[in-house]
Formats: structure tokens, C-alpha cells, sequence
């Protein structure tokens, strides 16, 4: 049963840490999620260039998840070489993230 042991540098023994970086995940899927729908509703614009290509077709999600995903995962197995790094990046990108879904919530109720 040793396939199903979680390895040591995959272990963050820090809740604050592993809780911070499931928000972060979840704040960048949810960005994506409003994004999607701000843009093919006709109420805004996407302003990022790389990907203001693939707002209105499906494969959006599935770039910004797959690129939430990644980013998280190197967060999570970088925290064991260097924990304060990751967690001050990690923290910066929460609240970077967080200031744009507020911006985009409050797009869609003040043009609505």
C-alpha cells in the first residue's frame, strides 16, 4: 500500500497554508466562470490578450481551470523548499484575484 502514501514533499502540514492555497484555486476558476459569463453576455470585455481569443468558444474553462490548477500544484510542492515565498506569492495572487472578481461583480451589477 505504499502507491497510496501522500510523498513528504507533497505534505503541508499548515491549514492556513493548504486552505489559502484551495481559495486561491477556487477565486481563479470562479474569475474564469464570471469572465465567460460577462463576455458573452455582452457586458464586458476580456482585457487579457492571450486569452480574450478563447472567451467565447469552450475551451476557456477548461485553459483557465487546467492553468489554476497547474499554478496551484506548484505552490503546493514548492511550500516545503521555500514556505514563507509560497505563501507570500500565494497571499499577493489571492488578493489580486479577489480585487478582479470584485471588479467584475460590480461591472456586471452597475451595467445590468
Amino acid at each position: 500500500m505504499n502507491a497510496l502514501k501522500v510523498p513528504k514533499s507533497f505534505r503541508i502540514g499548515s491549514r492556513t497554508v493548504r486552505y489559502t492555497l484551495y481559495t486561491l484555486f477556487c477565486i481563479i476558476v470562479a474569475d474564469g466562470l464570471i469572465t465567460q459569463f460577462l463576455v458573452t453576455g455582452g457586458y464586458g470585455s476580456e482585457v487579457n490578450p492571450f486569452l480574450s481569443a478563447w472567451v467565447s468558444h469552450g475551451a476557456f474553462l477548461a485553459i483557465k481551470v487546467s492553468g489554476a490548477f497547474l499554478a496551484t500544484l506548484l505552490l503546493w510542492i514548492k511550500y516545503n523548499v521555500k514556505p514563507r515565498l509560497v505563501y507570500t506569492i500565494t497571499v499577493i495572487f489571492l488578493v489580486f484575484y479577489t480585487a478582479i472578481v470584485f471588479w467584475n461583480l460590480s461591472v456586471f451589477l452597475f451595467t445590468a
